[in-house]
């Protein structure tokens, strides 16, 4: 009997060396892959970083993408700034940045308060340091004011047409909803867009409400009901709060999402930059709506209003008066 059982025993043994030796050829391979990977990945950003290219075709998306980079989705730098700055450095030819100079020059408008605060530098300031002279800071400042109307994809929007005008008609309601409530105006300004439809929506228009906030048990004012879309392709009737103005709308959506708790449980409050505070309200819920594959859209759709209109550059102005 003590033979068949350590004969047993010495099967088993066999068994689980030979399990434990597969499982670590596979975990050697897994970190193989995973290094490879990692390989293949670092030497992509270093090659981003430090190429020189051509981005004529490209150069708005590239310095926002720097912009937004550069603040870490903690702070709001300008595009057009950075720009204008390497519209001098590289003689208004921009077909040799490199990003790493870029990246370097969009880190001297920031200024670290302490550990989790951070304040803007102003573009003289930034001209100041960087040593440029009078001609060229003139140069700078001159391609700065070029790049006013200048929009996503090149598009000149003037002061004049009808989405612009939208915009700068909340654009100070927005601010001081940021000033009492935390939320950028970028974000409420974007949702005022995608929501109202640039003010033009059924809804809108029939009760000054520009975000579509429904008539719930603790709204004690006017209410109309009105047909709207909740998912992709579906349609309901709903009732929604009626306001006296715009104005009004504005400042009851700050006070909507700040007396609910779920936006400060998904850290829509603590947000500091779009990207962050946009995807912490539809975290929250704010939106249901999703794409004909199921996916919810409203980040992304908040995020592509603001880029395309230039609404960060709302939240870079406060930011920099904030001391």
């Amino acid at each position: 009997m003590g033979r068949k059982r350590l004969k047993h025993l010495g099967k088993k043994r066999k068994t689980k060396n030979k399990f434990k030796s597969i499982l670590k050829k596979i975990i050697l391979v897994a970190i193989a892959i995973l290094a490879i990977t990692s390989s293949f990945k670092i030497t992509r950003y270093l090659e981003e970083l430090y190429k020189s290219r051509n981005i004529e075709d490209c150069k708005i998306e590239f310095y926002m993408d720097v912009s937004d980079e550069t603040g870490d989705n903690k702070i709001q730098l300008s595009w057009k700034e950075l720009m204008a700055i390497d519209m001098v450095r590289y003689n208004n030819k921009l077909t040799d940045v490199k990003k790493k100079d870029t990246l370097k020059l969009g880190k001297m408008f920031i200024q670290k308060e302490n550990k989790d605060k951070y304040s803007l530098k102003s573009f003289d300031v930034v001209l100041n340091e960087l040593n440029f002279k009078k001609e060229e800071k003139k140069k700078a400042n001159d391609y700065l004011k070029k790049l006013d109307d200048v929009f996503l994809g090149d598009i000149d929007l003037q002061d004049k047409s009808n989405k612009v005008s939208f915009i700068n008609s909340i654009e100070q309601t927005a601010i001081e909803n940021y000033r009492e409530y935390k939320i950028l105006p970028s974000v409420t300004i974007a949702q005022s867009i995608l929501e109202s439809g640039w003010g033009t929506s059924e809804l809108t228009k029939a009760s000054n409400n520009m975000f579509g906030i429904k008539a719930d048990k603790n709204w004690l004012g006017k209410s109309v009901e009105v047909a709207t879309s909740e998912n992709y392709n579906d349609k309901i009737t709903a009732s929604f709060r009626v306001y006296d103005s715009v104005e009004q709308s504005i400042k009851d959506h700050g006070k909507f999402l700040w007396d609910n708790k779920r936006y400060k449980e998904n850290g829509f409050f603590e947000a500091t930059h779009y990207k962050t505070q946009a995807q912490a309200l539809e975290d929250a819920g704010y939106s249901t709506k999703e794409d004909e594959n199921g996916n919810k859209v409203y980040a992304d759709t908040l995020v592509k209003v603001i880029k395309a209109y230039n609404l960060q550059l709302i939240d870079h102005e406060v930011e920099l008066k904030i001391k």
